[in-house]
This record gives C-alpha cells, structure tokens and sequence, in this order.
C-alpha cells in the first residue's frame, strides 16, 4: 500500500509539473523510496548486514550493524519493480498520468501475477483498466488451456521433481557426480517448470478475467545461443532490465567493449534481483559472462541460423551452461555450489538412489515432448482448435487424471521467495 500510494504520488506530480529538475527529483525519490527504503531494506539489508559484520569481525571485534528478522513481504520484487515501470513512463511521458488510485491500484496487485509474476508493465495494463469487460468477449476457453497447462507444469511435473533436487542440494557432499549431474539438470528444469508453470497460471487466471497479461516464458529449451535463450526466459524481467537498466546505460549506442559491459552488467542485476545471496550474484555474473563471450565468439552480425550436427552440439552446449549456472540459482549457499562443482568435475563416487534416475528420464522426456508440440503450436502455428462440445467435455477428465497425478505433498512456488 504503501509504495502504491507513494507512485500514484508520484504520476499525480509529474503529471502537472513541467519543470525538468523538479521532475527528475520526483522520478528519483520514487527510485530511493522503492528500490532503497523498500525493496533495499526488507529483501538486501540482512545480506549487506551479515556481509558487512564479518568484514567488522576480521579487523575489530564488534559488529556495525544489528540484525534484524525480517519477513519478506509477498511479491515484493515483482510489485516494486511493476509500481517503478509506471512512474518511469510517465516522467518519459511514454503513457498518461493514471488519476484514478482504484485502477492504478489494481495494476499494483492484480492478484494473479502479483506473488510471482510475469512483470506486468503499466503501458500494456493500465490501458486494459479504461476497457468495459464483456463476459462474451473473455476468452474462457484459452484462458482454461493455459491454467491446465501451467497445473501441469507445476503441480505435476515440478513437485515430483522436487523431491530429487531437494534431496541432492541439501547435502551434496553425499552423492556420485552423476548424481550431481543429474542434481544440475533438474534443478535448472525444476526453476523452469516451476517458474512457467505459475506464469502459465497467472495468465489463465487473468484471461478468465478478461485481462491479457504478457507472455514470461517462450520455449527456452529449443535455443541454440545464450542470447536467444535469454529472450526466451523469464521475457518481462528482460523486457524490464532492457528498457531500464540497458538502454539508460547507453544500450547499444555506445563503444562496442562498454556495449559488453552494459550486457554483462544487466545480466548481474538480474542476479541481484533474484535475491540476496553470494549464488544469486554469481548465477548473475556467470550469464553475464556467457551473454559476453557468445558476443566476442559469433558477432550478432555474422550469426547464421545453425543446421545439422552444428545445431544439435550448440543446443547441447546452451543447455549445459545453463545447468551449470541452475547449480548456483539452487545451492543454498555459495559452499554447498562449490562442493557440487568440485565433486561433479572430478567424478567423485558416492551415492546414486533409483528415484533419482527414474525423475530424471520421466522429466527430460515430458520436457522434450512438451518442448516439440509448444514449437508446433505457438511457433510454427499448427495447430487446430478442437470443437468445443468436445472440449469442454473431456475436461473433467482431465482434471480428475491431474488430480490422481498431483503428489500428496504439494511445494510452494519457487519464486515466492522473489
């Protein structure tokens, strides 16, 4: 509530002040209030604090800063971030001043992205408040496919996967590097399903409203170039770090070397981000590194769309580094990332257990075959729309076929911790 109030503040003043300074003043205290007092204090302070305390420890012995149990609010990431994107916009003048606070405040906590996105901006939103919902225009039937879609990706897919990635990154000291391997793929497919899956969801829940919320995942594993996976993934926190971290930097106006250092450094942002942890910085530092290399090894210029074995061994080598990077994002500390870097990399033994294998080959096998027909029917558009009757009919099957799939223990969303 507070940072709504704070923004609509915010777009009110600027909306009526022509003044440059006085407007850059306005945009930079919405910035300090959400980013700093914020976002800074309740998601960054116990990091910094922690950080700066052993830093304190190793030349003194007194801390410099309490610490305090902080809770996170709900979304706050996503939240903040949507709530900035309309205070920018409009001190660019890019969108109007929103006047009224029900409608801006319903941008701000639309319920079904607002715990985990995708990162609504104001200019595709906000114009959808000035429209009257017609309950024979909402697209029902879309609306219903992309929910089972992401219950699928989630509740099915990701929760059975949980059980095997939780139990190798709380102690991978334990296991043979094939365990760890396997550890890396599927921590990295379990962020996807379940990131997606809750995206798909948001999005269904809000075509059932009759709101379009924009697409966040884009079929990531059927990328051949770091880059082009990266414009696949998590599309609206890009899209966010694009038009206000890259582009401000000078984007691609600049020198070709501070072109790579406004890259790489959007990159560790989006690390940074994420959350307040050494493997969220180097999860940030890592892509960024690949996103620069890629660009010094093939020059967006004389790329070529890949054919044959060149294709198939450049899929491979995207996929894994980013498994590599899926092994930083999961760890829950920068030591157990490296105690499963070391132990897969110099092919330590140790345990193996059977459901490992089995998660492992089911996943990759539903994330192939869902990876093959998305490409069929959102990018090479072949697909039919069944008959409705017929439709609408097989779904309480569906449901009660999803219901016997969905394991008894469900796990909570991934990103709530964003």
């Amino acid at each position: 509530m507070l940072s709504t109030a704070l923004d609509y503040w915010v777009g009110l003043k600027l909306g009526k002040e022509e003044r440059k300074n006085y407007r850059k003043i306005l945009l930079y205290f919405s910035l300090f209030a959400n980013l700093v007092c914020i976002l800074g204090f309740f998601k960054y302070y116990i990091f910094l604090a922690s950080n700066l305390n052993s830093v304190s420890r190793l030349i003194g012995d007194s801390d410099l800063l309490p610490i305090y149990n902080i809770i996170l609010p709900a979304g706050i990431s996503f939240f903040t971030f949507q709530s900035l994107s309309y205070t920018i916009d409009v001190y660019n003048r890019k969108i109007p001043v929103e006047n009224d606070f029900v409608r801006f405040a319903l941008f701000v906590s639309f319920f079904p992205q607002l715990v985990a996105g995708p990162i609504v901006m104001a200019k595709t939103f906000l114009p959808q408040l000035l429209v009257p919902r017609e309950l024979n225009k909402i697209a029902f039937r879309e609306g219903i496919r992309f929910f089972l879609l992401g219950y699928f990706k989630k509740a099915i897919l990701s929760d059975h996967v949980a059980r095997t990635v939780d139990t190798i990154y709380s102690n991978p000291g334990e296991y043979s590097w094939i365990a760890l391997y396997i550890g890396a793929v599927l921590g990295g497919v379990q962020v996807y399903l379940d990131f997606s899956g809750y995206s798909d969801m948001a999005i269904g829940s809000a075509k059932l409203l009759g709101y379009d919320l924009p697409e966040n995942f884009r079929l990531p594993f059927i990328a051949s170039s770091v880059s082009d996976f990266w414009r696949r993934w998590h599309m609206t926190l890009n899209a966010f770090l694009r038009d206000h971290v890259y582009i401000p930097l000078g984007g691609s106006r600049v020198s070709e070397w501070k072109r790579k250092w406004n890259l790489w450094f959007t990159m560790f942002v989006s690390g940074i981000w994420h959350g307040a942890n050494w493997t969220f910085v180097s999860w940030g530092s890592w892509n960024g590194f690949l996103y620069v290399s890629e660009e010094i090894l093939s020059p967006p210029e004389k790329r070529k769309e890949p054919r044959g074995i060149k294709k198939v061994l450049l899929h491979l080598l995207v996929w894994n580094v980013f498994f590599l990077g899926a092994v930083l994002f999961r760890s829950h500390n920068i030591n157990n990332a490296i105690i499963h870097f070391q132990r897969m990399f110099t092919l330590a033994p140790g345990e193996l257990r059977p459901f490992m294998w089995k998660a492992f080959v089911i996943t990759i096998l539903c994330l192939g075959i869902g990876h093959w027909l998305g490409k069929k029917i959102f990018e090479d558009k072949k697909w039919k729309a069944p008959n409705p009757i017929i439709e609408f009919a097989l779904l309480p099957f569906v449901i009660v076929l999803f219901v016997v799939l969905t394991p008894e223990n469900s796990v909570p969303f991934i990103y709530f911790q964003f």
